[in-house]
């Protein structure tokens, strides 16, 4: 026979609390925004569409995000710090040696730019060329997210950042792949990925490290 749980059982169970309901809810808007970015576009991009498929109402996400063009960049942000997350939760010392491990960073990188980031990006950067709202957010989230990727790289690579050069390798890496994962909007994805191992390479040779 089966029982039901008591009343006590049930009220036991431990609620959320005002803060975790305002991060799920948040949370649910940044993830669907992607989700439609990437299947309508962002001129297809409509905060109805957003919160229907968020499952929230205009009213909660007006309260969370001003305008249209918050709300896309912050769901970016959001996206690309869980990637930067992942990137900083394998320790680059699996690789032996700095080419090595540079290699390694070069290609989880790639990774981050992969994918629904790529394509959020390429909307994005594209629609802010005539939309001066969207186009000073993403000043903002770009010099953020620089500023991030330098700070993980620096926390799986402590030995490669202390060189003075690696700064400017990592702009150079993160535009090169940016650039490439650009090339999705006229070329097929297998040639996109193609196209990344001699540009990995020409990267690794532009930073002067002796082999190991």
């Amino acid at each position: 026979m089966t029982t039901r749980p008591s009343a006590s059982t049930a009220s036991a169970r431990p609620r959320r609390t005002q803060a975790e309901r305002r991060a799920a809810t948040r949370g649910a808007l940044l993830d669907a925004t992607i989700d439609v970015l990437v299947e309508r576009g962002y001129a297809g991009l409509t905060t109805t569409a957003v919160c229907e498929r968020a499952g929230v109402t205009r009213g909660a996400q007006a309260h969370y995000f001003a305008t249209k063009g918050d709300l896309v960049v912050q769901a970016l942000s959001h996206l690309t710090d869980r990637l930067v997350d992942e990137l900083v939760s394998k320790p680059l010392n699996i690789a032996d040696g700095p080419v090595e491990q540079y290699a390694v960073l070069l290609n989880r990188l790639w990774e981050i730019f992969s994918g629904s980031v790529s394509w959020a990006q390429l909307e994005l950067f594209t629609a802010a060329r005539t939309d001066e709202d969207l186009r000073r957010h993403l000043v903002q989230f770009d010099h953020a997210v620089m500023k991030t990727l330098d700070d993980g790289a620096r926390r799986v690579a402590p030995q490669l950042a202390d060189r003075p050069e690696f700064s400017s390798a990592m702009t150079t890496a993160i535009s090169t792949i940016r650039g490439l994962q650009m090339l999705r909007a006229v070329a097929s994805d297998r040639s996109v990925r193609r196209a990344w191992p001699p540009a990995r390479d020409q990267l690794l040779s532009g930073l002067p490290i002796e082999p190991h």
